[in-house]
This record gives structure tokens, sequence and C-alpha cells, in this order.
């Protein structure tokens, strides 16, 4: 029988429900910067594709909330 190696841990549903809910507050705040700025004249359709794959992340993070937490590690990277 191999042995299963595990990386990260596992995180309880409210930490990926709080995760979700953090995106959904300031995702339409970053599209609106990135509008605003309209980077190369861009910044109507570049806070759209945003937004798209914000929803997807929101999306995402309430499904493995309810049904993959255990499939989902969680690994720190970098940082102080």
């Amino acid at each position: 029988m191999k042995a299963r190696v595990i990386w990260g841990h596992e995180l309880p549903k409210e930490t990926w429900l709080s995760a979700a809910d953090n995106i959904q507050k300031a995702a339409p705040l970053i599209a609106n910067i990135l509008k605003k700025d309209n980077i190369g004249g861009q910044g109507k359709e570049s806070a759209e594709e945003f937004m798209t794959d914000m929803q997807l992340a929101y999306t995402a993070m309430l499904y493995v909330a309810e049904f993959a937490r255990d499939k989902c590690r969680f690994i720190p990277v970098g940082g102080d």
C-alpha cells in the first residue's frame, strides 16, 4: 500500500466562507479602480474581465466550503 503525502492543512468551512465574502466585497472596489484608471483605453473591459474572474473565485470558494474542504489544502507561501 502506498503512503499518501498530504501538504498543507485543511481550513474550516467558516474560513472559506469569510474569504468568499471578502472577495465579494472587495472585487467591485477594485473593478471600479480598473475602470477609472482606464489603462490603454480598456478600463471597462478590464473591469468586466476582473469581475468575471472574481465571480468564479467566489463560486469556487463557496463550493469548497460546502463540499471539498478535505480536498483543498492551504499552503502558506512567502511573506514576512
